[in-house]
């Protein structure tokens, strides 16, 4: 079929525009702050081979692995099979998922009897039963949460008040949001589905299709080119985790970049051994960390993810390391994890590349969970964090953003206080001094300080970069830093904890959480003295440093 450029763009945009329509319908009708708020959720519309064609610019760590889930599925339901009442759920980490938080949802889209393609979304969950919030100690997966496996549901018979939904909802503790968040999540599958059959009406079926297809092609083509701009060879590139929670022994994460002309292979032989707490990373987690650093380092921004990024990208590891663990290890705490993996792949980009790759970011995932049964009922916040970002080339690093891969949203303090009544925010600034200096300087972290207001909350939390800092490049420092504090009422002593695991808080206690900075990038003699005196002025920067190791 002879397609123009005109109609391409269209309709190719158009794919575009709906994937995030259905973002901002899920993320405007979601009950949960971490949802409507930190926005730990995606979109995207997928063909009826199971490739994605487009997705909203939300969590590149869900969608990069969206393919494998989706065509996973369908070998254990046929695609013939299917209507559009039908709806495949599925999280579990060891049949395409990535964590049981993450519940994947998949509505069929028909054309005159025949499934077409696929309107999906994720969400991330902060009660599916089972542990409430980050069990470092969970033995195995079925500990940690609710599982599903891939399967369809009918939305007429099973949800609205159907077996499913009750099921749901007499196995959570606040079902008013889990629930919430599910409609949410179908409301914008049923958007995305709804679009795409404008789409097909307007254009045709034929039409349209064959340019999903092109479409496909196109992100390919424009992927090759950009693996051929770098220069043949073998890079390698490690990070490490502080520890997995239990013994103090650093986790090693090693990566081995190949690159042979148009085609790239990552390979993770070296990496250390799957453990036995919650933070071990499953293979969808894995190949989308990686997908997603290399989609991020290699093209433009504007070119926009499909499944034509991945076609000449291999990712191997050993079975049973940290990347590829044997079912049913734990892995809810995965997101310690895949920014190890990101940052391993980017530091052997940079021996290749170096004018593309920045310094290494505080990148991490803090997640803390404070969780309080009043006298009205269970209430949950789940509280997101990243750091500061390394600095570029020619760029200083951004304050206090999640990491790469989750880029979730900062919650408003004001939100989480009108959300529940059990603690209350004293302070949230940033942290002078917290980017590692450099001709280019790291970004900032921050600290966030809780006062509890009632007795007997319990709080998770699941972090790193607790003992070793981002590491400069090319002469630039090291970032800064995390910690964990807790000032208690009734004994007045300081407590420090750990970045893995869990407590118990009580009425008066100040909780404060410190976020480390990102590494900085060339010598710190050479930076540009008008900009280093906008941080004494910003107070991003002391005098101190600024003297001492800046020579300001």
């Amino acid at each position: 079929m002879s397609i123009d450029k005109v109609s391409f763009n269209i309709i190719s945009n158009g794919f575009l525009a709906i994937a995030r329509e259905m973002s901002a319908d899920l993320l405007r009708t979601a009950y949960s702050t971490v949802i409507r708020e930190a926005a730990d959720a995606s979109t995207c519309l997928i063909d009826s081979k199971g490739r994605i064609l487009a997705q909203a610019v939300n969590i590149p760590l869900h969608l990069n692995s969206v393919s494998p889930a989706i065509q996973g599925c369908l070998k254990e339901i046929p695609l013939e099979s299917l209507t559009e009442d039908d709806v495949i759920i599925l999280n579990d980490p060891y049949n395409g998922g990535q964590h049981q938080s993450d519940i994947y949802l998949f509505s069929p889209i028909l054309n005159n009897g025949r499934v077409i393609g696929f309107s999906g979304s994720v969400g991330h969950y902060i009660d599916l039963g089972h542990s409430p919030g980050f069990n470092l100690l969970a033995p195995d997966i079925f500990a940690e949460r609710m599982r599903f496996t891939a399967m369809k549901f009918s939305y007429a018979r099973d949800w609205n008040g159907g077996l499913l939904e009750k099921i749901i909802r007499a196995n959570v503790r606040v079902p008013r949001d889990t629930i919430g968040d599910m409609n949410a999540q179908l409301t914008a599958n049923f958007t995305g589905r709804k679009r795409f059959k404008e789409l097909i009406t307007r254009y045709g079926v034929d039409k349209v299709m064959e340019i999903a297809e092109r479409f496909i092609e196109y992100v390919a083509q424009q992927m090759r080119e950009a693996i051929i701009a770098v220069p043949d060879g073998i890079y390698e590139g490690e990070d490490v985790i502080d520890d997995d929670g239990i013994n103090d022994r650093p986790v090693l994460i090693k990566t081995t970049v190949t690159v042979d002309g148009d085609r790239i292979a990552v390979d993770f032989a070296g990496t250390n051994e799957q453990v036995k707490t919650a933070i071990n990373c499953p293979w969808a987690s894995t190949t989308s960390s990686a997908m997603s650093v290399l989609k991020m380092i290699l093209t433009e921004p504007s070119l926009p993810l499909n499944d034509g990024c991945y076609r000449n990208i291999k990712i191997t590891a050993p079975k049973g390391t940290i990347v590829n663990p044997l079912e049913y290890a734990p892995v809810e705490g995965r997101n310690v994890i895949v920014m190890r993996i990101f940052q391993a792949i980017q530091l052997a980009l940079s021996r290749a590349i170096p004018d593309k790759v920045p310094a290494p970011g505080y990148d991490t995932r803090t997640e803390v969970t404070l969780r309080w049964n009043g006298p009205d009922g269970y209430h949950a916040e789940s509280d997101l964090y990243g750091g500061g970002y390394g600095a570029g080339p020619h760029n200083d690093g951004a304050d206090q953003l999640d990491d790469p891969l989750g880029n979730c949203k900062n919650t408003p303090v004001e939100v989480l206080e009108v959300t529940q009544d059990f603690f209350r925010i004293l302070a949230y600034e940033l942290r002078t001094d917290s980017g590692g200096a450099g001709r280019t300087r790291g970004g900032l972290g921050a600290y966030r300080k809780y006062e509890i207001l009632e007795d007997d909350v319990y709080m998770t939390v699941y972090s790193d970069r607790f003992r070793f800092p981002a590491k400069g490049l090319f002469g630039g420092h090291d970032g800064t830093c995390s910690y964990i504090k807790i000032k208690r009422a009734r004994s007045d002593k300081e407590e420090y904890l750990k970045p893995k695991g869990e407590n118990v808080l009580h009425k008066g206690d100040i909780l404060e959480i410190g976020i480390g900075g990102g590494a900085g990038y060339g010598k710190p003699l050479e930076r540009n003295r008008e900009n280093l005196q906008a941080d004494l002025i910003t107070g991003k920067v002391s005098k101190k440093a600024a003297k001492n190791i800046y020579g300001y």
